[in-house]
């Protein structure tokens, strides 16, 4: 019963700030332009898209981006739930996920430039370099 309660203690807080912080996402979601034009998001994952104060789409026809999309053959540019897909997809413009109880963001500079898309001054710190995904790429230079 002891070992039942230590693991509970440890357990809940892991749980308890797994979550990705909201407002960071919301910020940065509604900050990425294209032409100056808002753009609107699906996802599947209604709870998630629900808790969003950005524009939402009802249709995947219709969004702009996609949100973790488990269909990987779309044509529109899509944000994904972790670094490897990122790296590994070349269609995702950027990543949002949770390492080690943070939200981690993280958009591709090339890939959002082929797409017409751009980010707020403000979200600079967010965006990498496409070398920055293959650490061997930095070893050549």
């Amino acid at each position: 019963m002891k070992k039942l309660k230590i693991y509970a203690l440890l357990l809940v807080p892991l749980l308890a700030f797994s979550e990705l912080n909201i407002e960071k996402v919301n910020g940065v979601l509604s900050s990425i332009k294209s032409h100056n034009k808002s753009l609107t998001y699906y996802t599947t994952d209604k709870n998630f898209l629900n808790k969003l104060k950005v524009a939402k789409s009802n249709s995947l026809n219709r969004a702009d981006i996609l949100l973790f999309p488990k269909n990987k053959k779309v044509r529109k540019p899509i944000i994904v739930n972790s670094y490897n897909a990122l790296k590994n997809n070349k269609k995702s413009i950027g990543a949002i996920y949770v390492k080690k109880g943070r939200t981690q963001i993280m958009f591709v500079d090339e890939r959002l430039k082929a797409r017409g898309l751009k980010l707020a001054p403000k979200y600079n710190r967010y965006i990498i370099k496409e070398s920055y995904l293959c650490p061997l790429c930095l070893l050549t230079k």
